[in-house]
């Protein structure tokens, strides 16, 4: 059972004793759990369950609707809450007051003219563009307008790094631009409606509870269809991801410990062994990292323009690369154990001697 969402409340009761009682959402294989739990006097706990179903829509506006009857009786959330969402203190509160602000603020010319600086820069590096910078970090700047190293850093996840590397081309961008606001940004507080920012909270809570939701239920069914030998083509067809990002859920399944073998052998399968095994030396040789020079090794440089079949070629190669890194880290641990078994076996070679 998955623990989505957990707070804790408390209410005066007679004689200045304090009842307790938490709320919990709760989900497993699809199925929803809202659940009240009040402590009694003798230690005790009595559950009411509020929501029991599959409907994300439904349990939410229950979850709403009780929570709302809780506070109305006096109980108060220990965790200040915006709506349903834990309401962050200190900088995670600033970094979303901030965040907010933005997305009402943002000059959309100038956020244009940076993601088109951030997509070229991160194509001549080969890099994602959102390791650059996110939407988020250039809405900020498209809102607030830096025009100094010292202000672009006050911009939350450019520090002295990413300005150094990037600062001068970004600010070549908002230079043209003028401003009416001013930096330090702790005005923003003051300029935020409260009662706008709690919902938009909420919101996000929203999006972002849904959103784990839904990758939970993702992965269970990539899981099953893996089991049942599916293929590529036909776990895009069920779970509706894009190509790149299938292979990533496979990947993240990969490093989580769950068996993908089934999957990699059914694509390699179709694969020439002697192009496997091409593929395999080059991974040896020249690293396991990046793929490109894996494909120039076997294709040649004419492989880079070869349009969907490089991503064909891609798809192959990622999941031959998982079962690679498993046999490089068998050696890696043979070659350890083989260590300690020397080192335990010295002192004893010296003393007989």
């Amino acid at each position: 059972m998955n623990l989505v969402f957990l707070n804790s409340f408390e209410r005066k009761a007679e004689q200045e004793r304090v009842a307790a009682a938490q709320v919990s959402i709760t989900e497993q294989g699809g199925e929803w759990q809202v659940a009240w739990t009040e402590k009694t006097e003798d230690g005790g706990a009595l559950s009411d369950i509020w929501y029991e179903g599959m409907h994300w829509g439904e349990m939410m506006q229950q979850f709403r609707n009780r929570l709302q009857n809780k506070r109305s009786e006096g109980f108060a959330a220990l965790v200040d809450l915006s709506g349903e969402s834990a309401m962050p203190g200190g900088k995670a509160r600033t970094l979303q007051l901030l965040h907010y602000y933005s997305e009402a603020n943002g000059r959309d010319e100038l956020f244009q003219a940076l993601r088109l600086w951030r997509n070229e820069q991160a194509g001549k590096e080969g890099k994602s563009p959102f390791i650059l910078a996110s939407n988020r970090m250039l809405r900020m700047i498209s809102a607030f307008v830096p025009h100094t190293i010292e202000e672009l850093r006050q911009i939350p996840g450019f520090g002295e790094y990413k300005t150094n590397l990037y600062g001068e081309p970004l600010l070549a961008i908002t230079a043209a631009y003028e401003r009416t606001t001013t930096f330090p940004l702790d005005w923003v507080a003051e300029q935020v409606d409260p009662i706008a920012f709690e919902d938009w909270m909420r919101q996000q809570w929203d999006l972002r509870a849904r959103s784990e939701a839904e990758r939970r239920e993702t992965k269970t069914k990539l899981l099953e269809g893996i089991s049942q030998g599916l293929g590529l083509a036909e776990l895009h067809q069920t779970l509706k991801l894009p190509a790149r990002e299938l292979l990533s859920r496979i990947e993240e399944l990969d490093k989580e410990g769950y068996d993908v073998d089934p999957i990699i052998e059914q694509v390699l399968i179709a694969r020439p062994q002697q192009e496997i095994d091409e593929a395999w030396r080059a991974f040896g040789e020249l690293g396991d990292r990046f793929l490109k020079p894996v494909v120039k090794r076997l294709y040649g440089a004419e492989g880079e323009t070869a349009g969907a079949q490089l991503e064909k070629t891609y798809e192959w190669l990622r999941l031959l690369r998982l079962r690679f890194r498993h046999h490089a880290a068998a050696l890696a641990a043979v070659a350890a154990a083989s260590a300690d078994h020397a080192s335990a076996l010295q002192p004893k070679t010296e003393q007989s001697a």
